[in-house]
């Protein structure tokens, strides 16, 4: 979109928000979201809007090397290079930390990919594929538990991408912004130089999010090629720094031993998991754009594992140098990046880290965009269908990001973990029951109509709306880990200590669990039996998408459309 086209469109915005000045309902029809691709229906269907139709195939943009360009370039991030170097603070070393890295992410990219697949041939976001397991109404509640995770998350990001806002504004004026006076007390866990870096990163990068989900691919096939090199150049500096030692090696840190050692590991392990939850959750967020079934497969499965197993074992090895050489265990990009301005201040030196502070911001923002705030704009679209749009989400999602002061779990690696492990438990069960009800009990058939329609006899309204065996296997994988998670916080009670070695086992426990239970829950009645004796995914082979040129759910009577599923 040329310059000129900007302007003209800005042009006929102001006008009509000028005309809905005059009447409350003149208001409300500006406010309202797009219902559907050709807004020919009279009369509103409150489970859709543009955002939450079944996408169309101009938007069937993403081939297997996008998917693979992502999950490479979302290795390269800040979160991955703290998640194995916060392991080495815990006892692990350097081989166990890279076991636990692998073994999470390969079990997070087998999961990626099974929550893919339902997406990738209906073409569907998170939002509309929770009707299906948990109900209409039922929906809302899986919606919800993502987005909190999601808005955590996205605060993260942002605060993330404000200290190396503040590093590079650092190397630029030196010392007269890195040693000012600031006048926030060191309990906020934060100081005036970050939070003026995360406000100049907030504000620098809203215009970024316009872009739609279909067209940002390109953001992460630059980030592909830019953060190699980076993290590489960070990596190779800090191993020349301390090539007096062993690589892998610390200096002052016990390692664990027998059973302490294996449930650890187990610990380590679950917290790789939490890493990889929220994007396994909402992963159908952005399979809903592939161009064939096929696309978000091995791409996802090789790229997500190499990748990230890559950057975290970078960021183990430069962790360890550093601390043999300079005596201090950094276990975030940030804080090494100003240790080492700190220890080389020199033209060199600055000209380096500035260019690492660049290229990490754009790992933080390309991360955030496609496993947070474009998932938490496609969520919240179902909450509120004609006022929330996925491109209005995605601003509200960033303006409340920073008002939950996410500095603080990243106050030290403990929490980073505690964190990561804790809402991980939340999440293991929603993908459970996800994939169990797609390739077991409904053999991936799935009729889309039904998915946008207020019939209480509708295969997917369950009992006031709400499906009770997807509630029932939800409660009973959440419940077990909770007593372990409360150990973490100083909670002791009889057993603890069992309890705990639940807990470390909590994301696998609640998606295996939640999974067994809902399929034997399956079983009582005469659920879903209909899709029980078809063929796997013949309802994808055979359906036509009834008037997808108009957008699914556009009426409550859809004409016959044109366009087959998945094709």
């Amino acid at each position: 979109m040329g310059p000129a086209n900007v302007v003209t469109r800005f042009g006929n915005w102001c006008s009509e928000f000028r005309a809905s000045l005059h009447s409350k309902q003149a208001f409300l029809r500006f406010l309202e979201t797009t219902e559907s691709r050709m807004s020919e229906n009279e009369e509103r269907n409150k489970w859709s809007n543009k955002d939450l139709d079944i996408s169309p195939p101009e938007d069937w943009t993403w081939a297997w090397w996008d998917y693979a360009a992502f999950w490479w370039s979302y290795g390269f991030s800040v979160g991955v290079w703290s998640l194995g170097s916060s392991m080495m603070s815990l006892g692990l070393n350097y081989w166990q930390a890279i076991i636990c890295v692998f073994l999470g992410h390969t079990l997070g990219a087998i999961g990626v990919v099974l929550h893919s697949r339902s997406a990738a041939r209906y073409h569907f976001g998170f939002p509309v594929e929770s009707r299906v397991a948990w109900g209409m109404i039922g929906a809302y509640f899986a919606v919800i538990v993502r987005v909190m995770v999601g808005t955590i998350w996205n605060g993260l990001s942002i605060i993330q991408g404000g200290y190396f806002m503040a590093i590079l504004i650092r190397c630029i004026f030196g010392k007269r912004f890195y040693e000012m006076h600031s006048p926030i007390p060191t309990s906020s866990g934060i100081t005036a130089q970050e939070l003026i870096g995360m406000l100049i990163y907030f504000t620098l990068t809203l215009p970024i999010l316009w872009i739609r989900p279909s067209k940002v691919k390109v953001i992460f096939s630059i980030k592909s090629v830019v953060l190699p090199p980076v993290a590489l150049g960070l990596f190779i500096f800090c191993m020349i720094q301390g090539k007096v030692k062993p690589p892998g090696s610390f200096v002052g840190y016990k390692t664990l031993h027998g059973s302490t050692l294996g449930w650890g590991m187990m610990s380590a392990i679950n917290s790789c998991m939490g890493k990889t939850a929220s994007l396994i959750v909402n992963q159908p967020d952005l399979a809903r754009y592939a161009k064939t079934p096929s696309a978000p497969v091995l791409s996802q499965l090789t790229a997500l594992i190499v990748g990230n197993t890559f950057c975290a074992t970078l960021g183990i090895f430069a962790t360890s140098a550093i601390q043999n050489s300079w005596g201090k265990l950094t276990w975030n990009p940030w804080d090494l990046c100003n240790l080492i301005l700190t220890h080389e201040w020199n033209a060199g030196a600055r000209t380096g880290i500035a260019l690492v502070a660049m290229g990490f911001m754009l790992s933080v923002f390309a991360s955030n965009l496609g496993a947070n705030a474009i998932p938490w704009g496609a969520d919240t679209s179902i909450l509120l269908p004609r006022f929330i749009n996925l491109r209005r989400g995605v601003y509200i999602s960033y303006v409340i990001a920073i008002c939950i002061c996410p500095w603080h779990i990243l106050k030290n690696s403990a929490t980073f973990l505690r964190f990561l492990g804790g809402y991980s438990v939340f999440l293991g069960p929603l993908v459970g029951i996800s994939i169990t009800d797609y390739f077991v009990v409904r053999r991936g058939n799935i009729f889309v109509p039904d998915l946008y329609s207020s019939d209480r006899k509708g295969r997917y309204w369950g009992i006031y709306g709400i499906s009770w065996r997807a509630v029932v296997a939800y409660l009973i994988a959440v419940i077990l880990p909770i007593p372990g998670f409360t150990t973490l916080f100083g909670q002791k009670f009889p057993g603890s200590d069992a309890w705990l070695k639940i807990y470390y086992l909590g994301w696998l426990i609640g998606c295996v669990l939640s999974s067994i239970v809902y399929f034997l829950l399956s079983k009582v009645g005469d659920f879903c039996a209909e899709e029980g004796k078809m063929g796997f995914e013949e309802v994808a082979d055979n359906q036509l998408l009834e008037g997808l040129s108009q957008g699914v759910g556009s009426g409550s009577d859809i004409e016959a459309g044109k366009i087959a599923i998945g094709r």
